[in-house]
């Protein structure tokens, strides 16, 4: 099970029905050798999405070596190499581009690949072109997944040479206050049985359908709840007051 966001203990994977469409396009793209775009904003889950079906991909994207790159902020192309020679673990120097590129190309072509990109929205043109270049090399056998955010779409649909080689796109969404009253009772055993109506005002007031704020909720109740324990015999509050001092309201208009 991959880490949820705070090592929040006692959270599960919910089986949305988004993971059974992100498991459909990755062994598309596996077996095509292809590109994906995984979109959404920020804190919606695509990382564990991605994390929670990679690990139980069935053939042929579990025989794909699986490479993960985190571009840092503003990266060169030589950065980016630097960060590929760790993904793959190859001990070709990044101060030779010639032979480090020729390196990856024999990697990348000895068996199938899949490569994460995630941040993706980070890298510039430069970076993008290399990507494309080693998409392109004669008898390269990789399929890359670009992790983006909200905004990240538009930075791909700049880079025209790579997005026409985009054959696959999927949007993780918010979840809907439908998604909430199903879904969170589910995602953490504090939320059993809670009334739907006071989820959704939690939903409404902080987390506006983000799994991430959603975690960052469910931590701070937990804290709060061991400090301020109820009664005996006596209803916890939903510590709403309480709340707000720790997490500052998101209302949306």
């Amino acid at each position: 099970m991959p880490r949820h966001y705070l090592s929040l203990k006692g959270a599960d994977a919910v089986p949305v029905p988004v993971l059974a469409d992100l498991a459909r396009r990755l062994e598309q793209i596996a077996a095509q050798k292809t590109i994906m775009c995984l979109s959404g904003n920020a804190g919606v889950g695509k990382t564990f999405a991605l994390d929670v079906v990679l690990a139980s991909m069935p053939r042929p994207a579990r025989r794909a070596r699986l490479g993960r790159l985190v571009p840092r902020p503003a990266p060169t192309p030589l950065a980016l190499r630097a960060d590929l020679a760790d993904a793959l673990n190859l001990e070709a120097r990044t101060q030779d581009p010639g032979a480090f590129d020729a390196a990856v190309r024999e990697t990348l072509a000895a068996r199938d690949h899949l490569l994460v990109v995630d941040e993706a929205q980070r890298l510039d043109a430069a970076c993008f072109e290399y990507l494309r270049y080693l998409f392109d090399a004669p008898h390269t056998r990789v399929a890359i997944v670009l992790v983006v955010g909200e905004r990240g779409q538009a930075v791909l649909r700049r880079q025209r040479m790579l997005a026409s080689r985009t054959a696959v796109s999927l949007h993780i969404p918010q979840l809907t206050p439908a998604d909430v009253a199903e879904v969170i009772p589910r995602f953490h055993p504090l939320w059993r049985g809670a009334d739907p109506d006071a989820l959704g005002r939690l939903d409404a007031r902080w987390c506006h359908g983000n799994f991430r704020r959603w975690a960052q909720t469910t931590h701070h109740t937990l804290r709060l709840l061991r400090q301020t324990p109820a009664p005996q015999g006596a209803p916890h509050p939903l510590l709403e007051d309480v709340l707000d001092a720790v997490l500052p309201p998101r209302e949306e208009p």
